[in-house]
């Protein structure tokens, strides 16, 4: 469409487009003339879709469009006469052009620059609430490569403008341009950088260098990136990086082959040294590429060639350019000759030549500076990127400073010239001014970056209306965007990543807390599975940022460990939530060190109280339940997620120096306040884990606290799983508490009987199962498992350190109901008695001070045994009696008086059960009698026994009344004389009056409980050697 230009027509341009373009023999002069004309014939329908695409790139251009070769838009203005032109468009041609257009955007920086300079993105802004959906998708994906680039402080007002919602609903494709967010903050560059076009002649020329630095060596520095032109040529081109020659040709150079990099070193025309880095230099990515030249004087001089820091190769020099002459042909980006095929083309950063060779350390600590480093290594508070202490030593200690010969960088420009920013300290090395020429179309560029741009409109904060429009609708579906949350989240994120300034924003201004309100307030469909992963992102970047300690608190206090966040999201989510508390997170030391721990143990237990509860806790504990209000997970998922809670909580009390008495005090707060089974059983379990791995500062918090309190108040529960887990708790208290205090504890209140009024609460059976608890407190060896069967047999070393348990155990049976299992029961508790008492004096010792053992004792055994299970089970009884008896006469001094005392504590409890059976006897009598009616006028059982008393005197003499006798006969036999441990046996017996005068009441025998066969003798005997 190109015509011969004219002057006349210049003066035109802006004016009678229409007029011009429909008629031919009007020379076409200027860009937007060519356009006028296009979008002439686009108004009349006089042009295909086709044409019109072919004949816009064409003019971008200037030139036959290729994707591949001829891509590079040649004048800007065109950009804004496209935007208009679409504007008359099909959306079917827009799309065409729209789709081409963001693909050569995204191939070459000058294209962006291009787009930039002229205010696209205000341009698209302002149509795509009026475009249909494909046309939108099509600009917010262009927005979004433009936007990484650079945008505007007045670009992104409007773009947040864009955002604002009215009644509930999103504006128009609203939700579609907060994608172009995830694209925003994506830098990897600088924010300003030297742009060479590749054209011939476009270099910086340098002023002539009067001597070259090279007595200590020197090393050259940059960020560069490979931009080329098109991919055609790249095995033919040699661009230059830079080429520093004196008029005779000698002196240094490098230049790329393809993608490898050759650096030169000429000591005379045809006469030098070439290394090629062993490196693939991509195009379309940024490099640090730094070559250190080291001069040796006495051997031969050595190169090395650094890539983002690290050794990328190396090797030696045979010579070193050593000449007074002038270095007068100093280029960058090109070489001295300057030819199309010889200029470098792409961007490169801020260029550094020092005057001695640095280190590896030293350039990798300005690695870490990054490439929008453009200063001069002086001042310690330029950059607000935060790296470790000894990369600041080597940066800011004065030798990179003091050794800087010259420095270059693109924000330090005036028009084409290019001012050198090396410390006024430095001796200059040049022959006159050391400014360097930006020549041909070689320019300095400057982008803005969404960060900057944030800071300058009211940094993070503006972004939280955004947040506060979560649950707004779109406008044609009227259905939530679950992706909003996602996107913004994302962006807080990369914002954070990419500048400090952002992180003391979101801290000053409680960013965390909002966002966690907004979270909390919105519908809970907004929080998936990508939002929680954008948190635990959040949590892993700050616990390794040096300064994220009060960022993490603050995230993990409103939004990790806010469970009104996370109570309705999917089950699976909040697993993977508290599957990382409970692991990754309490395990990095960052972490721990950084969260507070009483109050996030507090924090929990508020959530498993009043959020993650097994059964509602209302009705029983009057507690009023939170998360109602939507979707919960199942009771199975619900114990899970109290599982890895716990966890949490324990891995957070066993670390560091033991438990603490306010963390403690939640967990006993928890106990007391809840009552049902299912809430109170998981944390019971963790409160027995905690005290058998950490005793030591447990049990001493746990007696500060009353924790003996809880234990009372657990013994009520109907649940024996409860019951015994409680018992567990109190058995490690006990083990590990001082014995004095012990008696204080348990002693001066007794304890000991509450507990056994406590078990016998819920006159249920005595389960084997309480009965091993109940044995583990006897001996103080507790276990966290809970055994059902019967536990293992005692073995020598097995001591009973609390006695009081046993007639608690004792007292628990002779209330049991009779059933086989209490039966079994009571076997195996005496059996257990038989053999620690067999196997221990301090075990007998231990009984025998008790008081009245031999009543609870008694109590065990049968009087009347009814079957061969109950004779069975008062032998074993007798057996008892029998080792104690001896025990005390042989070892004991004053062991006599536990000999009166069973003797009379044991006929006490025979005359009582006489006179137990005699009353059953009467009262059976008593009732065979009413039922026959031969007694009606007898009233009362003792009326049976006066009328009984007449008969007698009736029929005969009547006998002399006489009290029961109290004397005790003990018969021995002649064995007797040795000792009684070797009698054979002996016999107690209880006989009236009438009986000793053959009145025919038989006597009461009980059996000897002296009798002992061979082997308990030999058994004794060795019970007492030891």
């Amino acid at each position: 469409m190109a015509s011969e230009e004219t002057a006349g027509s210049a003066d035109a341009q802006d004016g009678t487009t229409g007029a011009m373009a429909l008629n031919p023999g009007v020379p076409i002069r200027g860009i937007k003339m060519k356009f006028g004309v296009l979008a002439g014939l686009v108004e009349v329908g006089e042009v295909s879709n086709r044409d019109i695409v072919e004949t816009v790139f064409n003019l971008l251009v200037g030139g036959q469009f290729d994707l591949e070769m001829n891509f590079i838009i040649q004048e800007p203005d065109s950009i804004v006469c496209m935007v208009e032109l679409l504007d008359k468009c099909e959306p079917t041609c827009q799309a065409e052009i729209w789709s081409i257009f963001s693909a050569i955007l995204k191939k070459s920086v000058r294209n962006l620059q291009a787009c930039t300079d002229v205010g696209l993105i205000q341009l698209v802004l302002h149509r795509i609430s009026t475009t249909d959906s494909m046309i939108a998708d099509l600009l917010v994906d262009m927005l979004g490569v433009l936007a990484s680039y650079s945008i505007t402080v007045k670009e992104l007002k409007l773009f947040f403008s864009k955002l604002q919602g009215e009644k509930g609903q999103w504006p128009r494709h609203a939700v579609k341009l907060l994608s172009v967010m995830k694209y925003m903050a994506h830098r990897n560059g600088p924010d300003s950088f030297f742009s060479f076009p590749g054209k011939n002649a476009a270099a910086i020329a340098l002023p002539p260098i009067a001597k070259w630095p090279y007595q200590n060596g020197f090393t050259f520095h940059t960020w560069l990136r490979m931009d080329p032109l098109n991919n055609i040529n790249v095995d033919k081109d040699k661009p230059y990086l830079y080429c520093f020659r004196t008029n005779k040709g000698m002196g240094y150079s490098a230049h790329f082959v393809g993608g490898c990099l050759i650096v030169t070193s000429l000591k005379s025309k045809g006469k030098g040294f070439q290394h090629c880095v062993k490196y693939d230099f991509k195009p379309q990515k940024w490099y640090m590429v730094t070559l250190v030249h080291v001069y040796n004087r006495w051997k031969n001089s050595e190169i090395s060639c650094f890539v983002n820091g690290e050794l990328a190769s190396f090797g030696d020099i045979a010579w070193f350019v050593n000449t007074s002459d002038t270095f007068d042909k100093c280029f960058l980006g090109s070489s001295e000759t300057a030819d199309v095929n010889r200029v470098f083309c792409g961007q490169m950063g801020a260029v550094y030549l020092f005057g001695e060779a640095l280190s590896a350390a030293q350039i990798l600590a300005i690695y870490q500076l990054g490439p929008g480093y453009q200063g001069t290594f002086k001042y310690k508070a330029e950059s607000d990127l935060l790296f470790a202490e000894h990369h600041k030593t080597l940066l800011y200690d004065g030798k990179l400073s003091s050794s800087i010969a010259f420095a270059y960088n693109p924000r330090a420009t005036d028009a084409q010239l290019c001012l050198e920013s090396s410390p006024k300290d430095n001796a200059s090395i040049f022959v006159h001014s050391p400014h360097a020429l930006m020549l041909q179309d070689v320019k300095a560029v400057v982008t803005h970056s969404v960060q900057s741009g944030i800071h300058s409109i009211g940094g993070v904060q503006v972004l939280f209306p955004l947040f506060a429009q979560l649950d707004y609708c779109q406008p044609s579906s009227h259905e939530l965007d679950t992706s909003v949350c996602c996107t913004l989240l994302s962006f807080v994120m990369e914002l954070l990543k990419n500048s400090v300034a952002m992180q003391e924003q979101v801290l000053a201004c409680k960013g965390f807390l909002v966002i966690g309100y907004t979270l909390e307030k919105s519908s809970k469909v907004h929080v998936t599975r990508p939002v929680l992963d954008i948190a635990l992102a959040f949590s892993r970047y700050l616990s390794n940022l040096q300064n994220g300690i009060l960022l993490l608190k603050q995230l993990c206090d409103h939004i990790l460990f806010n469970p009104a966040i996370w109570i309705h999201a999917p089950a699976k989510v909040q697993l993977t939530l508290y599957t990382y508390l409970a692991t990754e997170f309490i395990s990095t030391v960052t972490i721990y060190n950084t969260i507070r721990r009483v109050g996030t143990v507090l924090q929990v237990m508020h959530t498993l109280k009043y959020y993650y509860w097994v059964i509602n806790p209302q009705d029983r504990s009057g507690v009023v339940p939170k998360g109602m209000d939507g979707p919960r997970p199942n009771q199975k998922e619900i114990l899970s997620l109290r599982a890895f809670l716990l966890l949490f909580v324990k891995q957070l009390i066993m670390k560091d120096h033991g438990v603490k008495e306010d963390e403690l005090q939640s967990i006993l707060n928890y106990l007391l306040t809840m009552h049902e089974d299912d809430n109170l059983m998981d944390v019971l379990q963790l409160l027995v884990a905690v005290m058998s791995e950490q005793p030591g500062s447990m049990v001493q918090a746990f007696d500060q606290r009353n924790g003996i309190r809880v234990i009372y108040k657990l013994l009520a529960s109907k649940s024996e799983g409860i019951r015994v887990q409680t018992l567990k708790v109190m058995g490690y208290f006990l083990k590990h508490l001082p014995p004095k205090r012990k008696l204080e504890v348990m002693m001066s209140h007794g304890l000991f009987s509450l507990l056994t009024e406590r078990l016998m609460l819920h006159s249920g059976k005595f389960t084997m199962t309480t009965y091993n608890v109940l044995f583990e407190i006897l001996t103080e060896q507790i276990c966290t498992q809970v055994i059902h069967k019967q536990h293992p047999d005692p073995d020598s070393t097995v001591k009973i350190l609390n006695p009081q348990i046993l007639k608690v155990i004792a007292s628990l049976l002779k209330a049991s109901p009779p059933s086989p299992e209490s039966m079994e029961v009571r076997k195996v508790f005496l059996s257990d008695m038989i053999k620690m008492f067999n196997n221990s004096r301090e075990n007998r010792r231990s009984l025998l001070q008790c008081s009245v053992w031999q009543e609870w004792m008694l109590s065990l055994c049968y009087i009347h045994p009814q079957n061969s299970e109950e004779q069975k089970i008062t032998e074993m009884v007798y057996a008892i009696f029998r080792i104690l008896l001896y025990h005390a006469i042989k070892y004991e001094w004053g062991g006599w008086r536990v000999w009166v005392d069973t003797l009379s504590i044991t006929h006490s409890k025979v005359t009582f059960e006489q006179h137990k059976e005699n009353l059953s006897h009467m009262f059976r009598q008593y009732q065979h009698q009413g039922s026959t009616g031969s007694m009606s006028s007898i009233r009362t059982i003792s009326g049976v026994s006066q009328r009984s008393d007449t008969m007698e005197c009736v029929n005969g003499t009547p006998a002399e009344e006489t009290a029961p006798s109290t004397v005790i006969e003990l018969t021995v036999d002649e064995l007797s004389h040795k000792s009684p441990d070797t009698a054979s046996g002996s016999t107690i017996t209880s006989s009236p009056p009438e009986a000793a005068e053959g009145g025919g009441h038989a006597s009461i025998t009980v059996s000897n409980i002296l009798t002992r066969d061979d082997e308990e003798e030999e058994a004794a005997a060795a019970a007492a050697g030891c």
